[in-house]
């Protein structure tokens, strides 16, 4: 069970800082992926700063979260992805499922599940 979940923990931390790397390294077609198109300058910036930085941080807690099997860890990554899914929930409302990305709103749901998982998992086991 600990290394089933430290090998998720980590593999999502990896996957969090494929994109993040691809976001800062292939901007413009990074952000297309993801539905931003015709960015200028400050958008591409935006995309490298704000977007980028959501996923490398992310992804390094979470690495640094299953290499110390450190439950505390789980929380700031956890926050980031509800917040992300509390936004897309509310895009839902709004402008309807396809702006939503009811595909990617399954995803960070996913997210969310494994990580309470995992930090249930590592802090019922003594170290």
């Amino acid at each position: 069970m600990l290394l089933i979940s430290r090998l998720l923990s980590g593999l999502f931390g990896l996957l969090f800082l494929v994109v993040g790397t691809g976001l800062w390294l292939n901007t413009g077609d990074a952000a297309a992926e993801l539905g931003l198109v015709n960015l200028a300058a400050a958008g591409l910036g935006t995309v490298r700063a704000d977007i980028a930085g959501f996923f490398l941080g992310g992804g390094l807690i979470l690495v640094l979260a299953a290499v110390r099997r450190d439950p505390g860890l789980l929380w700031p990554v956890q926050l980031l992805v509800l917040i992300a899914l509390l936004g897309r929930t509310l895009t839902l409302v709004i402008d309807g499922p396809v702006a939503a990305g009811v595909p990617s709103m399954g995803v960070e749901l996913l997210i969310l599940l494994v990580l309470f998982w995992c930090k249930r998992a590592w802090a019922s086991q003594p170290e």
